[in-house]
């Protein structure tokens, strides 16, 4: 029984502060990467139909079939036999980051119908959803700070001992994941001590950030790229010092923006 008609929803992105990749294992690469949630969100609303139908509007050009969203909720669909719905989806994260925009809209729309349909979001049915759909949609879910091992699903949450800021630059590039993970077997002896394995892999596909790169190195900043690309965050203990990054690299011609890490990875809006 639906005790909500609508529930709607800000979901966050997430960032990669380190990414460590195994060697490819049957269908998966097993990671190992510490994660936190960043004030960088999609607004996603679900709202329960009388039918069974599900339909999705989104403001990014992705085919309904392939999005995320509209998968999730066939899924539920599926697992808990419930009504249909219909789905906006307001994208404000970056398609083909590294941050999670694919997994974020799985989890906001799991969320959603969780509370629509009094299906208990903690449950062992939830998580095996969850882990079908993505390897990070579990922690989407919860978002904050955490270790993600394994597929991505095997999840440590801790908490911060602080909280981090970000100079994030963004650029007009997706990166598809299949692809960085397919250059990565091929350009993985080439790896030496990157914070995240797959920069390598990323980067002799697209040459994107090299600019930026460079003029970071000329100005004393070592950036990182997150997820399987396309952005790069700096991390900084003070508010102060990620805004004058921002600024600077503003200044210079890159897309860069100030975010915050935090505790959680859905808020709701009411």
């Amino acid at each position: 029984m639906c005790y909500n008609i609508c529930v709607k929803v800000k979901v966050f992105a997430k960032i990669n502060l380190t990414l460590s990749v195994g060697a490819k294992c049957g269908r998966f690469h097993p990671i190992d990467s510490l994660v936190t949630s960043v004030d960088v969100s999609d607004t996603v609303e679900v709202m329960a139909r009388e039918d069974d139908a599900i339909d999705l509007s989104c403001d990014a050009d992705i085919v309904t079939e392939q999005n995320s969203a509209y998968r999730a909720a066939v899924a539920f669909q599926n697992a808990f036999a419930t009504k249909g719905v219909s789905i906006s989806v307001r994208k404000e994260i970056p398609l083909g980051a590294g941050m999670g925009g694919s997994s974020a809209d799985a989890a906001a729309v799991v969320y959603c119908m969780c509370k629509l349909f009094d299906v208990d979001i903690s449950s062992v049915e939830v998580h095996s959803l969850c882990a079908d759909l993505g390897s990070d949609v579990n922690f989407m879910l919860r978002g904050g700070f955490a270790r993600m091992r394994g597929k991505g699903d095997d999840i440590t949450f801790a908490s911060a001992a602080k909280r981090m800021y970000f100079a994030l630059t963004t650029f007009n590039v997706q990166l598809s994941a299949a692809d960085v993970y397919y250059r990565f077997d091929v350009v993985s002896s080439q790896i030496s001590r990157f914070a995240n394995d797959l920069e390598n892999a990323a980067r002799s596909i697209d040459g994107y950030a090299e600019d930026y790169l460079k003029f970071a190195e000329s100005v004393g900043y070592s950036p990182q790229m997150t997820g399987s690309g396309s952005a790069y965050f700096m991390m900084f203990h003070s508010i102060a010092q990620a805004e004058r990054a921002v600024k600077l690299f503003c200044d210079n011609g890159f897309c860069t923006r100030l975010c915050r890490s935090l505790t959680k990875g859905i808020e709701e809006i009411f």
